[in-house]
């Protein structure tokens, strides 16, 4: 018998133990439906796993997306000029920040000068992190009052993020129908037990009794 037959015969096997749950025979129980519909069921719910992480990262894109809109809407680059650099900075505003407690600003940055898409002037210390360097220019984020502020976030991050909230939400289906699915398989399990164990019982009784299967 070559390698496909074998293949065939192992099929019908796997289609005969599980078709006989949906045949009408003595040994079929309720249990053994119940079982069937959710293996069918399971099945279903799996197909529509990918389509609802599909959805979660379609309505999360979206989310971002307008958002992103609305802070680049809001945000704006201003040219800022250097008034002092990080070590002048720092020994100026070494006094204010020791008796604060902390750690002098300008250490870590420079003192700038900006005006804000209002036309309000603005001089404070800022740290590097937040400067911009665009042809040889200084920018900053700000927003309409001048007032420093982190980067719009971008289309392509929000995709990415959109991406992954997707994924996520499709984990996270799939592993909560399958953890469904073996709980409700355990219990499924114990009713079974607890029925053979009743009818072993009840058997029990006339165990060896002579006539009593008769």
């Amino acid at each position: 018998m070559g390698p496909s037959a074998n293949r065939s015969v192992r099929r019908r096997k796997r289609l005969k133990q599980v078709g006989w749950r949906w045949r009408r025979n003595s040994l079929r129980r309720r249990s053994d439906v119940i079982e069937a519909w959710l293996g069918v069921l399971t099945a279903l719910l799996f197909c529509l796993v990918p389509v609802f992480g599909w959805w979660s990262g379609q309505s999360v894109d979206r989310t971002l997306q307008r958002v992103a809109r609305a802070q680049r809407s809001a945000r704006f680059l201003v040219t800022a000029t250097v008034m002092a650099p990080a070590k002048a900075a720092g020994r100026s505003l070494s006094g204010s920040a020791t008796q604060a407690g902390g750690r002098a600003a300008g250490a870590r940055g420079d003192v700038l000068h900006w005006t804000a898409p209002d036309h309000s002037e603005h001089t404070t210390t800022v740290s590097v992190d937040l400067e911009v360097w665009q042809q040889g220019r200084i920018l900053l984020w700000t927003d309409r009052a001048g007032r420093l502020v982190p980067p719009p976030l971008d289309s392509a991050t929000a995709t990415t993020h959109s991406v992954l909230a997707g994924t996520a939400a499709a984990t996270s289906a799939g592993g909560l129908l399958l953890i469904t699915r073996q709980v409700l398989m355990w219990r499924l399990m114990r009713r079974r037990l607890d029925s053979w164990e009743r009818e072993w019982a009840r058997v029990g009784q006339d165990w060896g009794r002579a006539g009593a299967g008769g």
